[in-house]
């Protein structure tokens, strides 16, 4: 058994509270990772409780915005322990090396986190005609001024729900924008860092031949 483990209280009540309202609306921890503008496992890392990984004042503030909650919803406003001792079993699961679970105890807290798992993200499959129509959003969008200015994914996926008026899974629409951002050469979408370091998706003109 690992000695305890001293973690900030509001932190990682903030963590899991964030985690509780993403999985309640559907999302993976890569579909928020993207929806954050970071990396794709930066979720992930911040959920596993072996990471010291966690969300900023900045980070709560734009999940306000991206589940459309109060701060309350993610955010205790004050929690009586500064800290919680815990202690972690991790085990493996399934036949993939990577997959584990993490028990956790905590036994100050109002409600104990008995479990966490790595997720796998697995992509749910959808139509190859709901696919092209994804894909003819997005298309569309890049094929106008759009990307002429620099866009979040928050703001695309945004604009894409104005567009599309129909629920599909985020990883859908990553994997249209992707398309772009995978060309080896321009037209294509430029992934940058906002003042804010989260990615943005600016359009590379294609330079006309001479």
């Amino acid at each position: 058994m690992e000695s305890p483990i001293p973690v900030s209280s509001i932190e990682l009540d903030n963590v899991y509270r964030v985690m509780d309202k993403r999985k309640s609306l559907g999302y993976s921890a890569r579909d928020l990772s993207f929806m954050l503008g970071y990396r794709a496992l930066y979720v992930r890392d911040v959920e596993n409780p072996k990471h010291t990984l966690r969300y900023t004042p900045k980070d709560n503030n734009y999940l306000q915005l991206i589940f459309e909650c109060p701060l309350s919803d993610i955010l205790a406003g004050k929690i009586p322990e500064v800290n919680y001792l815990i202690t972690i079993e991790t085990h493996s699961y399934g036949t993939v090396s990577t997959n584990t679970i993490h028990r956790l105890n905590l036994p100050q807290a109002p409600i104990r986190l008995k479990e966490f798992k790595d997720e796998d993200d697995t992509s749910v499959e959808i139509g190859t005609s709901e696919k092209i129509e994804i894909e003819k959003v997005i298309n569309n969008l890049f094929n106008s001024v759009y990307f002429d200015q620099p866009k979040t994914a928050l703001e695309i996926l945004q604009s894409f729900k104005e567009i599309y008026r129909k629920t599909t899974p985020v990883h859908n629409v990553i994997a249209a924008i992707k398309k772009y951002t995978a060309r080896r050469k321009a037209p294509r979408l430029i992934e940058n860092k906002n003042e804010s370091g989260r990615t943005t998706f600016l359009k590379e003109p294609e330079i006309p031949q001479e």
